[in-house]
């Protein structure tokens, strides 16, 4: 990347800063990292006093990445063993390759709703953020405070909860006696946890059964019972008349997946840096936007891009095909593009700024 091209982003991310104010949860005990266009967290161990403070440093060095701790810390500048951890917000990253493609997108979307189900019903935490990532995908903060002093251990074990690591179906149900008669009890409508989604999941079979006019008229009336017997946690018809394997492999597919090892290591990181919300992504000029991401979709897309549609001059260093917000087929030479789409070219390092005169 030549040095025009670097003065036009650095340029651009300053426009933004300057146009918009950059808020952040406890600020003051946070420690901070700042990349440039090389490196995504060049130098850390800043912090700021205030969200003025941090807006002031925005605005004036227009860094192309700027990422903080999930940590809390009495001393944020200091020597990773000098800084005093306080404790550190509970953090969730979903990325995947290809994100703006529709199949992946609704994957990633799907597994982040998933996780939501879970904080929220399971462990009951409410003061809870999603961000769009800026790049391939969301991060999902937990900022209340009873998260804070989990150790790793402590979020490997909420990590294997919502994963469904271990997770053994037959803890769920016990045969009991009634005199001579024996019943399968398990977890009915009230059942929480995974108690719950399981009767949830028994519930669906059921209903579907009921609604298919296919099946016999006494089979779809034999279901309707049956759905009234698991809201009261009884099982036993529901194990006779249904197949009970393929519930223990239906249910697994209500555990969050995350995409990789490394997106499991974020969660267990009690130091993690990560990305600022509602700053500039350095490598596609993308905002980490806070989103509610229910009604997020690749229609409202446009809602996270920080530039405008003003067409602007680029020099392609190559052929290139892409999707951004429509697919595009560009070729090697000048070309005239969006402008949010030519800085996403242009942090990819795949164009240069065309200098007066026409040339790159």
């Amino acid at each position: 990347m030549n040095n025009i091209t670097k003065l036009y982003l650095q340029k651009k991310f300053q426009e933004f800063y300057m146009k918009h104010y950059i808020g952040c949860i406890g600020i003051q005990n946070r420690e901070f990292g700042i990349g440039n266009l090389e490196k995504k967290i060049a130098f850390r161990h800043r912090s700021f006093k205030s969200t003025n403070d941090l807006n002031k440093y925005l605005r004036l060095n227009a860094p192309f990445y700027i990422s903080y701790s999930s940590a809390y810390y009495e001393f944020p500048e200091a020597e990773m063993n000098k800084k005093g951890w306080m404790g550190a917000d509970l953090i969730f990253d979903f990325d995947v390759e290809n994100f703006l493609e529709k199949e992946n997108f609704e994957k990633v979307k799907e597994e982040c709703l998933k996780l939501l189900d879970f904080l929220k019903q399971d462990f009951g935490f409410k003061n809870i953020r999603v961000n769009f990532s800026g790049s391939k995908g969301f991060h999902v903060k937990v900022f209340d405070e009873k998260v804070r002093k989990i150790d790793k251990d402590g979020r490997m074990e909420i990590l294997n909860y919502i994963t469904g690591n271990g997770l053994d179906i037959k803890k769920f149900f016990e045969k009991r006696k009634e005199g001579d008669m024996e019943f399968l009890v398990g977890p009915g409508k009230d059942a929480r946890g995974w108690g719950r989604r399981i009767n949830a999941l028994a519930q669906q079979i059921l209903k579907e059964r009921i609604s298919n006019k296919r099946i016999r008229k006494e089979k779809r009336e034999k279901a309707k019972k049956i759905l009234e017997e698991i809201e009261l946690g009884k099982w036993e018809n529901f194990e006779r008349e249904l197949n009970m394997d393929d519930l223990k492999k239906d249910i697994k597919k209500e555990a969050v997946n995350l995409t990789s090892d490394v997106d499991k290591q974020v969660t267990q990181d009690i130091v993690r840096l990560i990305r600022l919300e509602n700053t500039l992504h350095g490598g596609t000029g993308f905002i980490a936007k806070i989103i509610d991401i229910e009604k997020f979709n690749l229609s409202n897309f446009s809602d996270v891009i920080a530039f405008g549609e003003d067409k602007e001059e680029i020099f392609l260093k190559e052929d290139v095909k892409f999707c951004l917000l429509k697919n595009y087929d560009l070729k090697k030479g000048i070309c005239k593009v969006p402008e949010y789409v030519g800085i996403y070219l242009l942090l990819k390092d795949k164009a240069e700024v065309v200098a007066k005169g026409g040339s790159a």
